[in-house]
């Protein structure tokens, strides 16, 4: 196929208009944790992947996966299913049972996608929050440490993949209506494109489907939560091949847990690329604190010995007034 892209823009058109505006819009991304977390990310070249049934809210991914059950499930008449149906009904008029198959497989890696699933959250970071960083997330990172927010190079993660073993979406903050026209925009896609499609292999098509079901179920939260512009970075044990990726155990809050650590420097078997810490980590907000001084000057060593030039003058403070 000459444009890689064509089928994720057909099977997901939502997450193709984030990923083009996050470039198009030159933004980067942030990840927002404690100063000992960063410190520890900075000094191993290594980011924790958390099992998401130890985040501090697991309903973050329940949400989706309760409305993606409740569209597969016998016909309840909401929007979400309605929509489901219809990419379904286009799906097998050009490969029979296909969305059966698709299905299926989603429903046999269920347990998996909900208990064995592993994420490290990123952010969309705005031009306005270059100086001050993002109140409501200060706020979930100061009340007993110091918060850091690490601004990243968005680039290397149009390359992960499956070899490299993990992948990256955007979050999307959909109720039942939103659900329902994200599966409805699928299935005109779909249907616009039946010649193309129908010239593929089924198995192809069952990949690109089941992919839809799994990345929206799991990286679909509240609508409440839209200011948060999250980015996910996930694996999921037995599903996915663990690449690069290193399993570890870490007592996190007193609670032994398994972790996996992604390596922050090139792989070539993925042709992973640029995400070492010189070339991933462009610039570092220290969070409000009584230690503005020592934070920083203890981030900007550990930056220089990890070979990132000029380190002090990639570190800042944020004054934002913080009421606790």
């Amino acid at each position: 196929m000459d444009n890689p892209f064509v089928l994720r823009d057909i099977f997901a058109p939502h997450e193709a208009r984030r990923r083009d505006a996050l470039i198009k819009n030159g933004k980067k991304l942030v990840h927002y944790t404690s100063a000992d977390a960063a410190i520890s990310i900075i000094r191993h070249s290594r980011i924790w992947m958390r099992n998401v049934r130890c985040m501090n809210d697991f309903m973050e991914v329940e949400h989706g996966i309760q409305l993606m059950q409740a569209s597969i499930a016998p016909p309840v008449d909401t929007e979400a299913e309605k929509g489901l149906r219809a990419l379904i009904t286009v799906l097998d008029s050009i490969f029979p049972g296909i969305s059966d198959e698709a299905v299926k497989l989603f429903d046999g890696w269920l347990f998996e996608l909900r208990h064995k699933t592993y994420v490290t959250c990123l952010s969309e970071h705005e031009p306005n929050e270059e100086v001050y960083g993002r109140l409501s997330m200060w706020r979930s990172y100061t009340a007993n440490q110091v918060g850091v927010a690490l601004i990243i190079n968005p680039m290397p993660l149009y390359s992960l993949s499956q070899t490299f073993g993990a992948f990256s979406s955007p979050v999307h903050y959909f109720g039942d209506r939103e659900f329902g026209e994200m599966f409805m925009e699928v299935a005109q896609n779909v249907g616009a494109n039946k010649s193309l499609l129908s010239t593929m292999e089924r198995s192809e098509i069952i990949g690109y489907f089941f992919t839809l079901l799994r990345a929206t179920a799991m990286c679909t939260k509240h609508p409440g939560f839209v200011e948060e512009k999250e980015w996910r970075i996930m694996h999921t044990q037995g599903l996915d091949d663990p690449g690069a990726l290193e399993l570890d155990v870490q007592t996190i809050g007193g609670i032994p847990q398994p972790v996996y650590k992604i390596p922050l420097h090139d792989h070539e078997p993925s042709g992973m690329k640029g995400i070492s810490i010189p070339h991933f980590l462009e610039h570092v907000i220290v969070g409000p604190t009584q230690f503005p001084v020592a934070v920083w000057d203890a981030l900007a060593i550990e930056l220089e010995k990890a070979g990132v030039p000029n380190a002090q003058s990639r570190v800042s403070y944020s004054s934002i007034p913080l009421r606790t």
